[in-house]
């Protein structure tokens, strides 16, 4: 498969970067501004967690426990008819905010991205899997 990706001054590239930027400040309320309201995740060997609200209580539990630092690099961004979707490559550092050894972690996800109401390019999908 090819790599496609969209000129790095679209609206979807610039969602990209505000979602990755609001992960690594590690600050919810940063994070929640750059998804929809019906926000799905779909963690590695996990149930979705689905809603605004079920998923920035999950993210604030992480954020509380780990300070996180992602790199995401995108493979393949397609956008069609109000919605985009976004293969991507990722590398990320956790370190426990209580101590103890940083882990890591590489694989891939699926970022779906949707226009708001307000015109808006939020993620409205993101799943992603360990690469091994």
């Amino acid at each position: 498969m090819s790599d496609t990706v969209l000129a790095t001054d679209s609206a979807v590239h610039h969602a990209h970067e505000a979602y990755l930027t609001s992960i690594n400040s590690n600050d919810v309320a940063r994070f929640l501004t750059t998804v929809t309201d019906d926000i799905v995740f779909l963690p590695p060997n996990s149930e979705p967690i689905a809603g605004k609200e079920a998923v920035g209580a999950w993210v604030a539990g992480y954020f509380e426990a780990i300070q996180t630092v992602w790199t995401k690099t995108t493979v393949e961004l397609v956008v069609a008819d109000g919605l985009a979707y976004e293969w991507y490559r990722y590398h990320v550092v956790d370190t426990p905010r209580d101590g103890g050894e940083s882990a890591t972690d590489t694989g891939n996800g699926v970022n779906i991205y949707r226009i708001d109401a307000d015109g808006t390019w939020r993620v409205w999908r993101d799943i992603w899997a360990t690469a091994s």
